[in-house]
């Protein structure tokens, strides 16, 4: 009972003390840092969720619509700049919500539509610009797709 009494008095000294109380300090510090990245993760996960297929249908439309305009390119180019105005703005308000894969091609897509100059000698770049964009939708799409399942 004394030897148990002697070691329960060593393990209360300050010192001992002091450094447990600092390693569950250190723990603690990580454990809120993890916490912190886990609830921004979840954060943008349910923003998707919450609007990404509203804004995905949105861009659908948009696109249909550009590709009507693209039927009678040299008529429309008013429009079809329009369009991908108005794309380009959805792009850059889907892009925060986005992680991983598709945040890099919507950011890459946001430059290509910047880059691109709607007028008569440009009618293949647009059409290209169009190809894109129908490509990050279905990216975007199966992404959606896949957030179901998490």
């Amino acid at each position: 009972m004394g030897c148990l009494l002697i070691s329960l008095e060593s393990l209360l000294s300050w010192e001992t003390f002091s450094k447990i109380a600092g390693i569950f300090s250190i723990a603690s510090f990580g454990l809120t840092l993890w916490v912190l990245l886990e609830t921004r993760k979840l954060k943008a996960m349910y923003k998707l969720r919450g609007r990404g297929p509203s804004m995905i249908k949105d861009l659908v439309k948009m696109s249909a619509s550009l590709s009507k305009y693209l039927n009678d390119y040299s008529n429309s180019l008013a429009q079809i700049a329009q369009e991908l105005g108005k794309i380009e703005s959805k792009l850059k308000s889907l892009e925060p919500k986005l992680s991983g894969a598709p945040k890099g091609s919507v950011k890459v897509l946001r430059s290509y539509i910047d880059q691109v100059e709607v007028n008569a000698e440009n009618e293949e770049q647009v059409r290209r610009t169009h190809v894109e964009i129908i490509k990050v939708i279905e990216e975007l799409k199966d992404h959606q797709k896949d957030l179901d399942w998490e």
